[in-house]
């Protein structure tokens, strides 16, 4: 995964970038056999393109019996790997549904609807 990421495995973690420390956390999480993964903003302060590799790192290399929560407000950058989403406004559920149901129901995207919901 370090390869993959571009990561020099004899760099120091102080001596890297924002995006970098959040790789190389992204690779000590996606390196267990766990039941289930926690993501908190995978992908908030990396570059477009690192975002892809970041994507496809966390597809990649869970184990397929668990479940992968990501907790993101980049909706649109992982709409395309999503299965479920829940919405959650001040500690409260407003939402939880399939992304397919979204797409039916709502006639829009996941992204399209989050806007709408949380419109300010």
């Amino acid at each position: 995964m370090l390869e993959k990421l571009h990561i020099n495995p004899n760099d120091h973690l102080k001596t890297m970038s924002k995006g970098t420390k959040e790789k190389v956390q992204l690779i000590l999480v996606m390196s267990r056999n766990a039941d289930l993964y926690v993501l908190d903003e995978p992908i908030g302060g990396v570059d477009p393109a690192s975002r892809d590799y970041i994507l496809d790192t966390i597809i990649s290399n869970y184990n397929e019996n668990s479940t992968v929560l990501i907790s993101t407000h980049l909706i649109a950058d992982i709409e395309n790997v999503l299965d479920e989403v829940i919405f959650i406004q001040n500690g409260r559920i407003l939402l939880q549904s399939s992304v397919d149901d979204i797409r039916v129901k709502e006639g829009k995207s996941v992204d399209s609807y989050f806007r709408e919901v949380f419109k300010c």
